[in-house]
Order: C-alpha cells, then structure tokens, then sequence
C-alpha cells in the first residue's frame, strides 16, 4: 500500500480538479467578457507570470525551491488578484444591465433565462457550461429581487470579479510548467 500511496495521488487529483474547474470558469468568462475586461485580464494574466518568475528568482536565493516557489506562487496570486479583483468588480459594477425579463421572473425562469444565454451547441460543452450560466442567472435574480438593497448588488460584482484569482493561478500554473518543462 505504501507503493501506490506516495502522494502523487493527490496531487493528481487536486490538479485535475483544478485544471477542470479554471478551464470551465475560464471558458464561460471569456464568452461573455466585454472588451475592457479582456484587455484587464490579459494584463492580469501577463503581469501574474511575469511577476511569478521574478519573485520565484528573487526567493531562490534565500529558500529552498519548494519553497521558493509555494511562497512565490502565494505572493503573486494575492499581489495581482487582489487589484485585478477591484477593478473588475467595479467594470461589472458599472456595466452589468439587468434584464427586464427577469423583473417579474420567478427563481426557475430567471435560471431557464440564464440557460438561454448559453452559445448554441449541443453535448457536453452546454451541459459543462450550463452550470455556470445557471448560477450567473440565479445570482443576478436575486440582486434583481433584492435591488432596494444596494450591499447585494456589490457582493454580486465582488463574486463575479473573483475570477482574477483562478486567473492569476493559472498564470502561474502555466509559467511553472513552462520553466520546468518547455525552457528545461
């Protein structure tokens, strides 16, 4: 039991869930990013690479690699993410229109609302990404529902904006990947 249990089991798991989870959180932001949260988020993304080997190179110096880069990867997903999340978070603030159907909607309609907004194409990527239109759909509803209290129309954008996390996190997977695997 010792054999198979080493701890590569984990880590494969936590990385393909990982993987699972940015690409599809990834995939549905960027079909209905406008064109100022495009440009945001590759500068977010670019920055959170660059910044990651320059903190890497710099904490090689004083750590072990490990910890180099779990200290590395820690520091630059909070440095970037947490800016990258204010201005997003103010875009989808100030651009985000309620749509009127969903005014007079129930709960369900406001998610078969959302449903419809999904890209026309059957199989597999619309189940995936229905799941995340969904609960686009139900949390818009509820900030339309709940529009007399302007702290939950805040906590939606917040919530939308915390996608510059898995943003950043991504960044640095693929630049670890690319200094270990492709420069190497």
């Amino acid at each position: 039991m010792g054999r198979i249990l080493t701890g590569r089991l984990r880590a494969a798991f936590l990385t393909l869930v990982f993987t699972c989870t940015a690409v599809t959180v990834l995939a549905w932001r960027a079909l209905d990013s406008s064109l100022d949260e495009v440009v945001a988020l590759t500068c977010g993304f670019v920055l959170a690479a660059t910044m990651f080997a320059k903190a890497q190179s710099t904490l090689l110096r004083h750590f072990h690699t490990p910890f180099a880069r779990s200290i590395a990867t820690s520091l630059t997903t909070w440095t970037v993410a947490l800016p990258f999340t204010v201005i997003l978070a103010y875009s989808t603030w100030s651009s985000v229109k309620m749509p009127g159907m969903l005014l007079d909607a129930g709960f369900l309609e406001a998610v078969t609302i959302g449903m419809d907004r999904l890209p026309e194409r059957g199989g597999w990527i619309a189940a995936i990404l229905s799941v995340p239109y969904g609960y686009e759909a139900a949390k818009l509803w509820i900030v339309v529902a709940l529009r007399d209290y302007p702290i939950v129309g805040a906590l939606f954008s917040l919530d939308t904006a915390l996608i510059a996390f898995v943003l950043c996190r991504t960044a640095i997977v693929i630049a670890q990947f690319t200094d270990r695997h492709i420069w190497k």
